[in-house]
C-alpha cells in the first residue's frame, strides 16, 4: 500500500494518543478509535468535515474492504464523529470528526494526556496491526526513559492478555530488554539470584526474573491540543467553569484568610501536578 497515491487527501503518518489507545481497547472500541485516527489524518485542511467519497478513495480498498469500512463507520456514528446527510447548502455526504476532549470523555479518560506518538501510515494496515500498534502505544520511544513492568501489569492495564502480548510484540516491533534479579555476595561482587523452583517431575534453580523494559518504534509528537484537554480534564469537566472541584485562585494570603466568611465552604491547597496553571497557589473545595 502506498499512501502517496492520493497526496492531497492522505498525509503520511498516523498519530495516536496512548491514554485513549488503551481504553479503547479496555472498552473493546479499537476499530472505530483506529479509523478516527486515519480520518484525522485526512484532515489536512483543518476543518472537521470530511467528504465521504473522498475518505472511502483513500481508504478502500488498500486499507479496509468496502464491507468493513462502512460496518466500523456505521458504529462509529454518533460517537466517534457525525454522518451529516447531502442538503441544499452541502450536497455531498460528509463526516464531521469529534474533537479530542470528546472522545476523551467517551472512552472514560479522565488523566492527562501524554505526547502523542507518530507512526508510518504504511505501519497501520490490518486488524491485528493495529490492534498492535495501539497496544504499543503504551509503551515510550527509545528516546525516553522507562521503568520496568510486568505482562501481569500489562494486562491489567490494557486488558490485554500475555499470549496476546507477545503477539502484538513481534507484530509491532517492539523493543524489549529483560531484567533479572542480583545480590551482593558480601565482597563486592554481584551475581544472580537464584530461586529453587518445583517442577513436574523435579526441582531446578532458575534465576529469578524482574519485569522487562520495553520501547515502541513510534515517534514522540509535540503535545499540541492534548495538553489543553490535559488540563480540562483533571478540572473534571472539558467547558470552562464547570467540574466537580471549582478550583479557586486567591491574589494574596490575606484574600484567603477572608474567604470563609464569604464563603461557608472550606478550601484545601491543590497538589502541584493538578493546577490549572503551573506554578500558582490554588485551592479547591474540600
Amino acid at each position: 500500500m502506498n499512501y502517496k497515491t492520493t497526496p492531497d487527501i492522505l498525509s503520511n503518518s498516523i498519530k495516536i494518543i496512548s491514554e485513549l489507545a488503551v481504553a479503547s481497547l479496555r472498552a473493546k472500541r479499537d476499530k472505530e478509535y483506529a479509523l478516527w485516527c486515519e480520518l484525522r489524518s485526512l484532515n489536512s485542511t483543518g476543518s472537521s468535515r470530511l467528504v465521504l467519497n473522498d475518505v472511502v478513495a483513500a481508504l478502500v480498498p488498500e486499507v479496509y474492504s468496502q464491507a468493513s469500512f462502512y460496518r466500523i463507520l456505521k458504529a462509529g456514528n454518533g460517537s466517534f464523529w457525525q454522518i451529516w446527510q447531502p442538503d441544499s447548502k452541502h450536497p455531498q455526504v460528509k463526516v464531521e470528526l469529534y474533537g479530542l476532549e470528546r472522545i476523551a470523555i467517551l472512552l472514560g479518560v479522565r488523566c492527562s494526556l501524554s505526547s502523542p506518538r507518530e507512526i508510518p501510515a504504511d505501519k497501520f494496515i490490518g486488524r491485528q496491526v493495529k490492534r498492535a500498534v495501539l497496544y504499543s502505544s503504551f509503551f515510550k520511544p527509545w528516546q525516553c526513559k522507562t521503568n520496568p513492568i510486568s505482562r501481569q501489569s500489562l494486562q491489567e492495564a490494557t486488558s490485554v492478555s500475555r499470549s496476546s502480548q507477545k503477539r502484538y510484540d513481534r507484530a509491532a516491533k517492539n523493543h524489549r530488554v529483560a531484567n533479572f534479579a542480583v545480590q551482593d555476595d558480601g565482597k563486592g561482587h554481584l551475581s544472580p539470584q537464584v530461586d529453587l523452583v518445583d517442577g513436574k517431575h523435579r526441582q531446578y534453580l532458575k534465576v529469578r526474573r524482574l519485569g522487562n523494559i520495553y520501547h515502541s518504534e513510534a515517534n514522540l509528537c509535540p503535545r499540541g491540543l492534548t495538553k489543553k484537554v490535559s488540563k480540562l480534564l483533571r478540572q473534571g469537566s472539558c467547558k470552562k467553569g464547570e467540574g466537580p472541584f471549582p478550583h479557586r485562585f486567591f491574589s494574596c494570603a490575606k484574600s484567603f484568610i477572608k474567604s470563609p466568611q464569604r464563603h461557608p465552604e472550606a478550601f484545601i491547597l491543590v497538589h502541584p501536578g493538578q493546577r490549572l496553571i503551573k506554578g500558582r497557589l490554588e485551592w479547591c473545595n474540600a
